[in-house]
């Protein structure tokens, strides 16, 4: 087996950057924010990510209104979520990164193919680094990613995958969590604002099973931080096709997993987005009051590596290692 590389393609106007093995198809988008803009899962023929029906990768302006240029895929998203004013410096929708051409470069042979994005920050004194690796035998990619405060301050901050996932009525989010908080703008069939996973209550006391994606027709939309891990991953499994899509990450650093399931009820949408985060809740201001966002001191360096791993033969998901074994 061997890992191929391709640079000379374009997507609605974006470079894009093509690692493939026998088992995966990578496209990332160097030029939007390096966002993985899809995963293709060559075994069982399927895209991993979800992509908006509406609106496709298109040009835009640091500082926009993140939902409306949403168009699915991976992003990452930092400092921030919700637009927030920080010691007198204003983040922009969902942070810096999104919106912006990240540099780019690949060292391949026949065996491994490492594709490496980075940008300065534009508000933050902040560098960033991500290494994504795809080698020839591997149903994964790992990547490492660093940052790093240049700046003459503590950072308080929100660092957050964001992979929108292709779902449909029957497939299963699983997660080591115990406390789940529920937002409050987001309570269409949720009554509670704490529970134990997976089990919530909707608003006639009925339990609900959140590890069960619903069907769009729901016309619902769930968000909710699992804030109490027992270990680092989360998962969602196609329980038709036996395949699915996890992430491992460090709980040390990543110290939460949100949750945003659009069924329906937000925008006509549906997906289910996991987001491992370093904080909570979306606003970082009151995540910084609450003592839940991450502080990273000046001059200091955060690096730690995520595995994202496609798996087969499984319709549910008991643990997934950090060298992505699933099981």
């Amino acid at each position: 087996m061997t890992v191929r590389v391709a640079t000379d393609w374009s997507f609605h106007g974006f470079r894009a950057v093509i690692l493939e093995n026998a088992a995966l198809r990578v496209v990332v988008l160097p030029e939007l924010g390096a966002k993985i803009w899809s995963i293709v899962d060559k075994r069982a023929d399927r895209e991993v990510l979800w992509h908006h029906p509406r609106v496709p990768p298109r040009p835009v302006a640091y500082g926009a209104a993140y939902d409306d240029w949403f168009c699915g895929g991976w992003d990452e998203l930092f400092p921030n979520d919700a637009p927030a004013s920080v010691a007198g410096d204003a983040y922009p929708d969902h942070g810096e990164w999104w919106s912006m051409p990240f540099t780019w470069r690949v060292d391949a042979d026949a065996r491994r193919a490492e594709l490496v994005v980075g940008r300065a920050g534009v508000v933050t004194a902040t560098r960033v680094e991500r290494r994504i690796v795809l080698e020839a035998d591997a149903a994964q990619l790992r990547i490492t990613m660093t940052l790093w405060n240049d700046g003459p301050a503590p950072l308080d901050f929100l660092w957050k995958l964001h992979p929108a996932l292709a779902v449909h009525a029957g497939c299963r989010i699983d997660l080591p969590a115990r406390t789940v908080l529920t937002d409050p703008g987001f309570r269409d069939r949720l009554a509670v604002e704490r529970f134990v996973w997976p089990f919530a209550s909707d608003h006639q006391g009925a339990p609900v099973d959140l590890r069960q994606v619903p069907p769009i027709s729901a016309a619902t939309c769930d968000f909710y931080y699992a804030v109490e891990l027992d270990a680092g991953w989360c998962a969602l499994t196609d329980a038709r096709a036996r395949a699915g899509f996890a992430l491992a990450f460090d709980p040390a650093v990543f110290r939460s997993v949100w949750v945003f399931g659009a069924y329906g009820g937000w925008r006509g949408l549906y997906t289910t987005i996991l987001e491992p985060c370093t904080g909570y809740p979306y606003r970082l201001e009151d995540a910084i009051a609450a003592g839940t966002a991450s502080r990273l001191a000046p001059g200091a360096t955060l690096s730690t590596e995520i595995c994202a791993v496609v798996y087969h033969g499984l319709d549910a998901v008991q643990h997934v290692d950090a060298g992505g074994g699933v099981r």
